[in-house]
């Protein structure tokens, strides 16, 4: 499939449990664990979307307290697409907004996963969308410094690259270079 490819209509149904059953037989064995690797539950991620589960080829945005990247990326067509934005973990203001998850949903993304925080949560749990992230905070973030655009980024144990493949339920996230099929 190709990066913007819109992944198939039985996307939604590769939970990430049945996912790591076939990829990940033995939780040991170190070829399993590069071929799909699993954002370590401290991470703290919680479901705010109105889609608990989504999956996707990986866009990045590397951000600390700036959002302009992540409205640029919204703004473009998804083509079902997850959008994953390292934050650095920062609880200190909010990456994503109702107004740009809107714009996710209007352009086509599938998903998309905050090491961070996010605000309007209400309004974006109405909305077919899916979204993960660290925590809610009421202060938008700044405008001052734009941040990097798909580029490898690294949270919750695991590095994340443009290309890359995200699926995400309410049991976690799972990365992996390759799309999965069941």
């Amino acid at each position: 499939m190709s990066s913007h490819a819109t992944p198939p209509p039985d996307a939604d149904r590769k939970g990430t449990a049945d996912l790591t059953d076939k990829y990940m037989p033995d939780p040991v064995d170190k070829v399993c664990q590069r071929a799909v690797q699993v954002v370590s539950p401290t991470a703290g991620f919680r479901d705010y979307g109105g889609k608990l589960r989504f999956s996707g080829q990986v866009s990045t945005v590397r951000c600390y307290e700036n959002n302009p990247l992540v409205r640029k990326a919204l703004e473009e067509p998804g083509k079902g697409r997850v959008l994953v934005v390292d934050g650095g973990a920062s609880m200190r203001c909010a990456l994503l907004g109702d107004m740009l998850a809107e714009n996710g949903v209007k352009n086509g993304w599938a998903g998309i996963v905050v090491n961070g925080c996010i605000r309007d949560s209400a309004d974006i749990a109405k909305m077919p969308l899916g979204v993960k992230a660290l925590g809610t905070h009421p202060l938008k973030s700044s405008k001052r410094d734009p941040g990097q655009r798909d580029v490898p980024v690294a949270f919750g144990g695991v590095a994340v690259a443009p290309g890359d493949w995200v699926y995400a339920d309410a049991d976690g996230i799972l990365v992996s270079k390759e799309e999965l099929t069941l």
